[in-house]
């Protein structure tokens, strides 16, 4: 006869299963946190903490896998989020959002000794300076580390900071005794949110890893191109009212400036500009003079031959011999009919009549062929005084 076998479940697990289905039916949000290397002490920091914002629980991946899929009809794509668990894990049920918890864990990791076998979480520097460590076997220990060091005042001192492991290695032996010696807490420990359900999105371990300070920076530089924006526009907000009043100011007072409008704020710019135009107009005048200068100099004295005039004594008298004679005109012969009519009595011959009491006209000197004939020029004033004597002589 065949008998049917039945299984009896453990009562603690089914109040496992329960306590479950309440919480992912109350929570919109689920988080897995590894719980590899974390220590019961920080554990129970971080549940103190999380007080009111989360309910923290620690369960088999089999017992929430059979949870998920109860609830699955409630919660869509739940079941997904509990698939593919392995290793120990913290369960996280909360209404923070995923990457709100994210940084609080983050904020709450502690420094802690590194051990044989972990991997380093950053980078690991030895600094240079004392180590206050005798000198003894540990020297080999730094001579493995690839470590330069010296002997001073019976102890051993680091040359230079020195890096003995980079982000992702794995920690030796030899150098997590070196390290512990050193008091060096070079791992940080802490809780680590893996995967993460939120109302219907889930959140894998690359979707929830992200750099807070490249996003930090890309949010300001939005910020002030937005600010930019709006002040070129002259957009008026309590952000950009200050830059628009201050911008404005500058502009009313560089136009008081350029247009000579005196005011309070800006007498004193219009004061140094005017003394400063005047000392280049002073130094441009200072140079010119200096040149001029230079141009007299260099003109050369007057030569011996060329004797000044002697300065006559006051109330003098010009002297007939050195009374200057009108400048002798040469007069080219001209036709007949081109002759003056005022030089015709001196070509008449004297008449031969007598006049009682008149003397004959005396001859005009005969000019030497050599000589040029030059026909001074006289004013007419001379010419009709010299005709009335004339007549009257006649």
């Amino acid at each position: 006869m065949l008998t049917r076998q039945v299984t009896h479940v453990a009562p603690w697990k089914k109040e496992m299963f329960q306590k479950l289905a309440e919480l992912i039916e109350k929570h919109p949000v689920v988080a897995i946190a590894d719980l590899q290397k974390v220590r019961s002490s920080q554990l129970q920091e971080i549940r103190k903490k999380l007080r009111g914002q989360a309910e923290v629980l620690v369960a088999k991946n089999t017992i929430l896998q059979k949870a998920a899929s109860t609830m699955n009809v409630k919660k869509p794509h739940i079941d997904d989020f509990a698939e593919e668990l392995a290793g120990s894990n913290l369960l996280l049920f909360t209404g923070m959002n995923p990457y709100a918890l994210i940084l609080f864990l983050n904020k709450n990791k502690v420094r802690v000794p590194a051990k044989a076998g972990d991997t380093a979480t950053s980078e690991i520097m030895i600094p240079a300076g004392n180590t206050a460590l005798q000198p003894g076997p540990v020297i080999s220990e730094f001579g493995e580390a690839k470590v330069t060091t010296r002997i001073e005042g019976g102890s051993i001192w680091v040359a230079k900071d020195t890096i003995v492991a980079s982000i992702g290695d794995t920690i030796s032996p030899k150098l997590a005794s070196l390290l512990s010696k050193l008091g060096m807490k070079p791992m940080e420990a802490g809780l680590s949110i893996v995967r993460a359900f939120d109302e219907g999105l889930v959140l894998k371990r690359e979707d929830l890893i992200f750099d807070l300070e490249s996003y930090k920076n890309e949010i300001l530089e939005g910020c002030r191109g937005a600010i930019a924006l709006a002040v070129e526009t002259e957009y008026v907000v309590p952000e950009t009212a200050p830059i628009i009043i201050s911008n404005a100011y500058r502009e009313a007072l560089y136009l008081a400036n350029e247009a000579e409008f005196p005011t309070p704020e800006n007498i004193s710019d219009l004061v140094k500009e005017a003394y400063s135009e005047m000392r280049l107009i002073s130094e441009a005048a200072a140079q010119i003079n200096s040149e001029a200068a230079a141009e007299n100099e260099s003109v050369a004295p007057p030569s011996s031959e060329q004797k000044p005039a002697e300065p006559k004594p006051a109330g003098a008298k010009p002297s007939a011999t050195k009374s200057p004679e009108p400048q002798a005109v040469e007069v080219k012969p001209k036709p007949p009919e081109s002759k003056p009519t005022e030089l015709k009595p001196l070509q008449e011959k004297p008449s031969m009549v007598k006049t009682p009491g008149t003397k004959p006209p005396e001859k005009a000197p005969t000019s030497k062929p050599s000589e040029t004939k030059t026909i001074t020029a006289k004013p007419p004033e001379k010419k009709r005084q010299e005709k009335v004597e004339k007549k009257a002589k006649r």
